[in-house]
């Protein structure tokens, strides 16, 4: 046994009793305790390796600590991923703006982080929503009248740097719009999660979605003049009516098999679907590294 091995032993035990006082005076931060609460097991593989190897192999007691080292951060590893994944109802953020009289039309935009988001048509002249998610998270809404148009800006955020084991997880977020008002702009930007777009009822003039991890469906109504520019690391599923003739630019390596109707649209060489019959009333841009389906 070496002079570092028989220093090793002795420094687990003073380290770990270290910690474990300053969490009782919490000195430490509440999410690094609920680590090293869930940890503390880990010690005894630790001392049960360091006796086993200690005195059989050569810095034994240290192959003990680098081998409890990697299990900890493999099953941490694995806990956080698998908490991460899961849909969590534990903060609700809920949104209601009644539209003025002298509104005609909204502008919305969504910065969002690990979030399932479904934006729909509703009745009456009500802006609603609701957020369902982790504590992790904290939606920031901000909702201003300018003219006669409503504007609303969502933002998500991580409320801490270090969280809890039982803080994290994904969300979703629901989101109704007026119908009976023009849709000036819909922006959302999600870092993580799939996206449904039900619009056969809006009338909408820009559209700009960008999924970093996820899959985006979209089904629009006759929104003539609408320019739409919709991006998703997965899979794009576009519904457009059969009387809204409408130019969609294909992007990406989904732009490679596109899927569509070859009685209604015809490909040209620089992957750009133009309609068979009518003048062009609408223009999409749909870049994917999944399928592009537009039906």
């Amino acid at each position: 046994m070496t002079a570092l091995d028989r220093l090793s032993l002795p420094a687990i035990v003073l380290i770990a009793a270290g910690l474990w006082i300053a969490r009782l005076l919490n000195l430490i931060p509440t999410a690094l305790a609920d680590l090293l609460s869930r940890a503390a097991p880990a010690l005894l593989i630790a001392l049960g390796l360091a006796l086993l190897l200690g005195r059989r192999a050569r810095y034994g007691n240290l192959i003990a600590l680098s081998v409890t080292a990697g299990l900890v951060g493999l099953v941490a590893a694995i806990s956080f991923n698998r908490e991460a994944n899961l849909f969590r109802e534990d903060y609700v953020e809920t949104l209601e703006y009644t539209l003025p009289p002298n509104v005609t039309s909204v502008r919305l935009s969504a910065d969002l982080r690990r979030t399932e988001v479904a934006v729909r048509s509703a009745e009456g002249r009500n802006l609603s929503g609701e957020f369902r998610g982790s504590l992790e998270s904290l939606l920031t809404p901000s909702y201003r009248v300018e003219g006669d148009t409503a504007i609303l800006e969502l933002q998500e955020t991580q409320r801490e740097a270090l969280l809890k084991l039982d803080q994290i997880g994904r969300g979703r977020l629901v989101l109704n719009l007026p119908a009976n008002v023009i849709v000036a702009s819909l922006t959302v930007n999600v870092a993580q999660g799939d996206l449904m777009l039900e619009a056969e009822q809006l009338v909408l003039r820009d559209v700009r979605i960008t999924l970093a991890s996820g899959n985006l469906s979209a089904q629009f109504g006759r929104s003539v003049g609408l320019l739409a520019d919709l991006k998703a690391s997965g899979d794009i599923t576009v519904r457009v009516p059969s009387d809204l003739a409408a130019e969609i630019a294909l992007r990406g390596s989904g732009a490679n098999a596109p899927r569509f109707d070859e009685a209604i649209y015809t490909r040209r060489i620089d992957n750009v679907l133009v309609p068979s019959v009518g003048e062009t009333q609408a223009q999409l841009t749909l870049e994917a590294s999944g399928t592009i389906t537009v039906e």
